[in-house]
């Protein structure tokens, strides 16, 4: 897969929790900037950055356009420096689960997602083959970190069904 996928903190939290992370694999090249890594070891000091996942630095515009949205109060630091990478990279897909994160990325031309997303996706492309697995990892997204809304689980649950329909 040739996607270039940037990631911030969240989605790596949350699908890590539903035990879902290795759903990111084949989805295409993931890629963290060094803040992500460091909101990852003070969040979840004992996971494990896996080794098909790669922590790239930002160069200096990139990263001088993060500073100025963290200073400005759009976004954290892991936010910023993950928008900063996707431009840099022209990453395919921005992965968030944060509101103004996604809204921010978006007016910026990026297509964005989040944990649900990734996990529709992988249902979508067949990686996740079964409605059994497919509500076992939702439910362990509803369960996560993740503030997630009953509408939205029901919504992904019936996306699930329609994409599994034989």
């Amino acid at each position: 897969m040739n996607r270039v996928i940037v990631c911030d903190t969240g989605p790596l939290l949350h699908l890590n929790e539903a035990n879902a992370l290795h759903l990111l694999k084949p989805a295409g090249k993931i890629l963290i900037p060094p803040s992500v890594v460091l909101e990852l070891k003070h969040n979840a000091p004992h996971w494990k950055i896996p080794n098909w996942m790669n922590v790239k630095r930002l160069n200096p515009g990139a990263n001088r356009h993060a500073i100025n949205w963290v200073r400005s109060g759009t976004i954290d630091s892991g936010e910023a420096e993950s928008i900063g990478l996707a431009l840099e990279m022209k990453s395919d897909w921005f992965l968030t689960d944060d509101t103004e994160a996604r809204q921010f990325a978006e007016t910026l031309g990026m297509e964005a997602h989040g944990s649900v997303g990734v996990l529709l996706w992988a249902v979508s492309v067949g990686y996740v083959e079964n409605r059994r697995m497919a509500n076992k990892l939702l439910d362990g997204l509803a369960n996560s970190s993740l503030w997630i809304s009953e509408r939205v689980i029901q919504e992904a649950a019936k996306a699930i069904d329609e994409l599994l329909q034989e």
